[in-house]
């Protein structure tokens, strides 16, 4: 809407039109389509996989902008972008390596949501997040010369698994257990 009023207005305006490759959201749909066909990607490999993909958008991809272009957007359809076309892929890459260099983006350690049926991680943006009443637990590590550690987990299942305990040497309730071995409960 604001680009045909500015336009109409006399004002040099540019709606450049452009798609999102929607990556996760299209390998839901893709692989949903093969398991209903009794396959998977691992059965099918790389690239076949990414044939189908790129076959799947290829059929599907330019429903939003058809429904744009119906409903009148006043866009220069003939500059239409699409993020992997190789020029966008160029400057995505060049943007990235750019904003790397200057320290603005950067790997970090942080928590991510995995999706195990995706093999990947996906953007809060894409979860659902639903509060749970639970259970915490609380267990006594049995600390080596003396004492216990107190630990609380809402997973007690995953006890038998712990290799290790960590605290923090600056707290001064904790400064003594750093460096010595635990007892797991129940072992």
């Amino acid at each position: 809407l604001l680009a045909r009023f500015h336009r109409m207005r006399g004002r040099p305006t540019l709606w450049l039109p452009g798609t999102d490759h929607a990556g996760i959201a299209t390998q839901l749909l893709v692989e949903r389509a093969i398991t209903a066909e009794g396959l998977s990607r691992v059965d099918m490999g790389r690239e076949k996989f990414l044939d189908r993909v790129w076959q799947w958008k290829e059929d599907n991809g330019g429903a939003i902008c058809s429904q744009m272009r119906r409903l009148g957007a006043s866009a220069d359809w003939s500059r239409e972008k699409f993020t992997l076309d190789d020029d966008m892929s160029t400057a995505v890459t060049e943007a990235f390596v750019r904003l790397h260099e200057k320290g603005l983006v950067y790997r970090g350690s942080r928590m991510v949501n995995w999706s195990p049926n995706l093999g990947t991680a996906v953007s809060d943006l894409e979860v659902e997040f639903v509060e749970r009443e639970g259970l915490l637990y609380y267990f006594k590590y049995e600390v080596e010369g003396g004492g216990y550690l107190p630990v609380a987990t809402s997973r007690p299942e995953t006890i038998l698994g712990d290799t290790a305990v960590c605290v923090n040497p600056d707290d001064d309730r904790y400064k003594d257990y750093v460096g010595k071995q635990c007892i797991v409960p129940m072992t």
